[in-house]
């Protein structure tokens, strides 16, 4: 579906991951409001919740985003407002991206000054947690690419915008656009 960039083997294992995170959630299904009322269980069930919470969020954004299209036109002009360029854009993920140590994701998110910006989350933090609003994501942790990249986790990062779909990474755009 996505080769040569992504195999269906590997998106098949990355499913089957995602899907264990769904499976230890349980009945929690309201996300976004479960990370705003995470005070609400017990501490010592926290953690776990956090992460199974962030491994469902942060995969279900990764897998939203894959495909081909194009930014819309108020993206590309948020883009080009914030970042200068989209080559300029482009050129911070993929340098943000290789700052991750270990596993975790890079994000474009928009934060709460209403500016677009990239940041990095350890294992499945996620910036809801923050306050912040994901816009897209690159997975980065080694089921995402080791099995078709090996050790190149580089050239994973720079397919990455390969098989982004921006029509859909704009839409995510435009309505939190339209929420705030």
């Amino acid at each position: 579906m996505y080769e040569p960039y992504i195999t269906d083997f590997t998106m098949n294992i990355h499913n089957k991951i995602y899907q264990s995170y769904l499976d230890k959630l349980g009945n929690l299904k309201d996300y976004k409001n479960l990370v705003k009322n995470i005070d609400d269980f017990p501490i010592n069930e926290r953690g776990n919740i956090l992460f199974n919470l962030g491994g469902a969020l942060n995969h279900e954004l990764f897998f939203s985003i894959l495909g081909q299209g194009e930014m819309s036109e108020l993206f590309k002009n948020k883009i080009i407002e914030d970042f200068g360029s989209v080559d300029k854009f482009k050129e911070e993920f993929i340098k943000t991206a290789n700052y991750v140590v270990g596993s975790g994701y890079t994000f474009l998110v928009l934060n709460n000054d209403k500016k677009l910006e990239i940041i990095n989350t350890s294992n499945e933090d996620t910036p809801y947690s923050y306050g912040l609003k994901p816009i897209m994501n690159l997975d980065l942790w080694e089921h995402a690419y080791f099995l078709d990249y090996q050790n190149n986790r580089q050239e994973y990062i720079n397919n990455f915008f390969s098989i982004v779909d921006f029509s859909k990474v704009s839409k995510i755009y435009e309505e939190i656009q339209e929420n705030l």
